[in-house]
């Protein structure tokens, strides 16, 4: 589906599969396939093995510096893992460079370790990733085995500090991760974190805290010590808070996604025991005098269904609530409303349109104002309203709109409390931030021109200056790449802080901020990297972003020794001769440019990423199947990524089946009349969840079904009129009709009902669609029909593989089940795999399984080594 993308460098890994409907091909008959040591066109198992992604795990090491900050001050400590082994350090920077030393003595740490816990430690390998500092600074305290340690740091000792208890705040002395952070990825590990069992949520004066329990709100006064029931009518599925500890959701849990669209309301999953209190989401008031959360109704909403076929004594039946497109009874959003001394929580009605959302929620001053984002359905029309809390007045701040595509509206912040506001549009065609009056009114552009502003990472209320990462200004480079940028808040001195050619990380902390720029914005951590550039963290000037010191750079030696090299990037012309395209092809490492190698193409259509990969990447299965004797490739296309235009994002509103499929084939094209080793004859297209949707998709339409040969689709989603409601309505637009039209309108499918720019719909006569508010919520309706794989099973002329995971709560099977039975309706020979227990993303030894059963299709049907002998796979 369109949420899970399998990037360059991450192949998901595996456990088990079933049902494999492949057999070998026609042209072989039902003889004995030949051995290894006869044939002629064997595929090179042994080079791939050697790069598989549980053979590389251990040599790669790790990516970036990921700083976590002590308190406000601008040192820092990572931890860092490369050939030698895991150490954990700590910088003090300076304009001179600055000092980094170890944090601790790795032996001596080891030696008290194995004594405490009478268990033997090496230096190279503790056995913690994640530490945390004491407020002091003077210790940090690490858990193993359930065992909590502290480590002093003037004495380098260690002592036990028992195994902590279940549940209850975080102690008092420990420091929380304000800054963000952690250690560094490709097995670097992390820090501190908060325990994720709190159903405390504190006002920020600490004198009273809120949890919920039985679907309910209680208010706790922790100077009175008494516990106050402030609502009554929470009940499951209209809930302010519930730990479901059925079988059902423990099991729905497992599967690594929640119930599909599950959890909307923050709750806290997990072993509840005894224990049924859990957090509530509720957003507090800077003066700790209200609170607001926004409560959902799934009430009306329908259930969606799986079997757990291997659950024993028998089969269970697994449920969950599950919108799909165009579907009357969706998910509603009520805001509800509490102020201290007041009986119970309130519902205030915010209702403009019929099923908005609600989001962004804050207090910019005090308790009596409430602030948020309302949606519409469509997800065509914003407001941003402020509510008087005693009176329930709202008033709209601003209003943004747009047609023939979709708004993705980002976080609103503050040059200072209660002063101007930044809000982030896409009017003009690029993602750029605006300058408002704290009580609406555009005053200016923050940043302007034809590229795009991506998240806001830092202001300074004193001097109202904003740091924020962008992409595609800096001439000569790839539009994918991010920089970060410095703007005064009057949209002055735009300064680029981090210059070079590279992709520059957003390296984000445990609570999910950006944690690039020190707490005194002296100094900027950048780690730096582009597919072809191993990564380099940096210490930047944070005034002229100059170059202060290297902390680290990516430890490449043990791969560089089995004879690893990097995909080359590229850029051709999207179909239109125009637009430019970028992409990166992936060889096998004995490559041999006098030879002639097929080509696999792997795909994700987005439109909410892109299947290219920008930053470093070791590689993955992508780079596995390469080693095979392949040319693998990767390119956008127009309708994917939203870090370019807002055109060339939503090229594909209205058309969510064929959009990307011109350009693929422009693509290939430009490539093999570059590069003679690149055979186009014997083409394959692989990909998962919306790349198995648009695999199957490239095997199945005119004229690139004539294109592709060979294909590999898994867990596609390839009916998005059963994929969830959210997703389809806001990539392929939805009408809105009245309810008393009896013409069925809609986007029903075929050219002439999705031309690419005339939004959903266009061209397809039926309801004329009408313009909704709040006078008339209860006469319009919803409308979408996106077209489906299904229509195109009678086009199918390739070799095409169709893989699902039957407890896929996200893509779920039946997209998978129903294309497979309009290929059987169509008398179309294909291949078929299950498997059983499997969610969408395939876990531990399945996803090892199906690695190795799509490169064998590849190898058997675009190189023609058919060893199937047997059931060994060697």
């Amino acid at each position: 589906m369109p949420h899970l993308v399998r990037p360059l460098g991450r192949w998901t890994a595996a456990v088990l599969l079933a049902g494999s409907a492949a057999a070998l091909p026609a042209q072989t008959g039902p003889q004995a396939a030949p051995t290894n040591a006869n044939r002629p066109n064997k595929a090179n198992w042994e080079l791939a093995n050697r790069f598989s992604g549980n053979a590389l795990r251990a040599i790669t090491y790790t990516f970036g510096v990921q700083p976590r900050f002590l308190g406000q001050t601008d040192s820092l400590y990572y931890s860092w893992r490369d050939r030698n082994g895991t150490r954990f350090m700590l910088y003090v920077p300076s304009p001179t460079g600055g000092t980094k030393r170890p944090l601790f003595d790795p032996n001596k740490m080891a030696e008290q370790l194995t004594m405490l816990s009478r268990k033997p430690y090496d230096a190279t390998n503790l056995p913690f990733q994640t530490i945390t500092f004491l407020k002091n600074h003077k210790a940090f305290r690490f858990t193993v085995d359930t065992v909590r340690y502290e480590w002093t740091l003037a004495t380098e000792t260690l002592k036990s500090l028992g195994r902590p208890p279940r549940g209850g705040p975080p102690p008092a002395d420990e420091e929380r991760d304000t800054q963000g952070g952690g250690g560094g990825g490709g097995g670097g590990g992390g820090f501190g974190g908060g325990n994720s069992r709190e159903f405390r949520n504190f006002s920020p004066d600490s004198t009273v805290f809120v949890f919920a329990r039985d679907h309910n709100l209680f208010l706790v006064d922790t100077l009175k010590k008494d516990t106050v029931k402030i609502s009554t009518d929470g009940v499951e599925d209209y809930s302010f808070g519930a730990r479901d500890t059925t079988e059902n959701r423990r099991q729905l849990n497992a599967l690594g996604g929640g119930g599909g669209q599950q959890q909307e309301d923050g709750e806290n999953e997990g072993d509840a025991g005894t224990d049924m209190r859990v957090r509530a989401n509720v957003v507090w008031s800077p003066d700790s005098r209200s609170f607001a959360v926004v409560r959902r109704d799934q009430r009306k909403v329908k259930d969606l269904f799986l079997v757990n076929v291997l659950a024993n004594p028998r089969p269970v039946l697994l449920h969950y609530k599950y919108t799909m497109p165009g579907e009357e009874n969706v998910t509603q959003n009520e805001l509800w409303v509490y102020r201290r001394g007041e009986p119970a929580i309130k519902q205030v009605s915010v209702r403009r349109w019929k099923d908005q959302s609600l989001q962004d929620v804050h207090w910019p001053l005090n308790g009596d104002k409430v602030r948020l984002v309302r949606r519409d359905r469509p997800q065509r029309a914003i407001d941003f309203i402020e509510v008087d809390v005693p009176s329930g007045a709202i008033r709209t701040l601003l209003t943004d709109a747009i047609e023939g595509a979709a708004l993705e509206p980002k976080p609103i912040r503050y040059l200072r409390k209660g002063g101007d506001f930044l809000w982030w549009s896409q009017k003009t065609g690029w993602g750029m931030y605006y300058v408002y009056g704290f009580d609406g009114g555009e005053k200016r552009p923050l940043t302007t021109g034809q590229w795009n502003t991506h998240t806001i990472v830092k202001i300074d209320s004193t001097t109202q200056q904003v740091w924020f990462a962008g992409h595609g200004r800096e001439p000569g480079e790839q539009p994918y790449q991010m920089h970060l940028y410095r703007v005064n808040g009057d949209g002055t001195g735009l300064t680029l802080l981090d210059p070079g050619n590279a992709h520059h990380a957003l390296t984000l902390g445990e609570n999910g901020t950006p944690s690039i720029v020190s707490p005194t914005k002296r100094y900027i951590y950048d780690t730096y990297s582009r597919i072809d550039l191993a990564p380099k963290s940096v210490v930047r000037d944070g005034a002229t972003g100059r170059v202060l010191t290297t902390l680290e750079e990516m430890d490449l030696s043990k791969l560089k020794e089995l004879g690893w090299k990097p995909a080359e990037p590229f850029s051709v012309k999207a179909a239109d001769g125009v637009t430019e395209l970028y992409g990166n092809i992936i060889k096998p490492f004995d490559f041999d440019s006098t030879k002639r190698y097929p080509v696999v193409h792997y795909v994700y259509p987005g439109p909410q990423t892109e299947a290219v990969t920008t930053g470093f990447s070791v590689g993955g299965g992508q780079m596995q199947l390469a080693q095979l004797g392949f040319i693998v490739v990767q390119v956008g296309h127009r309708g994917g990524s939203p870090l370019r235009s807002l055109a060339y994002h939503r090229f594909g509103y209205g058309n969510l089946r064929d959009y990307a499929l011109a350009d693929k084939k422009a693509a290939l094209e430009q490539l093999a009349a570059r590069h003679s080793y690149m055979d186009l004859e014997k083409l394959g297209i692989y990909g998962h969840s919306g790349g198995g949707f648009l695999t199957a998709a490239a095997m199945l339409l005119p004229p690139y079904n004539d294109f592709f040969k060979v294909g590999w689709s898994e867990s596609g989603n390839h009916d998005n009129n059963i994929y969830n409601q959210n997703w389809s309505e806001w990539n392929h637009g939805v009408r809105v009709v009245a309810k008393t039209d009896t013409a069925r309108g809609g986007a029903r499918g075929g050219a002439a009902a999705t031309q690419r720019r005339g939004g959903p719909g266009a061209g397809n006569g039926g309801a004329r669609e009408v313009v909704q508010d709040s006078t008339n919520h209860d006469n319009v309706r919803f409308e979408i029909r996106v077209p489906t794989n299904d229509e195109l099973a009678a086009n199918l002329k390739g070799r095409l593989a169709l893989t699902t995971g039957d407890l896929d709560n996200n893509v779920h099977p039946g997209g998978t089940i129903r294309l497979a039975n309009a290929l059987i309706k169509a008398n179309k020979r294909f291949d078929y795999y299950v498997y059983p227990g499997e969610p969408h993303g395939y876990r531990g030894a399945v996803g090892t399984y199906n690695q190795r059963m799509l490169m064998e299709y590849f190898a058997e049907h675009l190189l023609g080594d058919y060893y199937r002998g047997n059931a060994e796979i060697k």
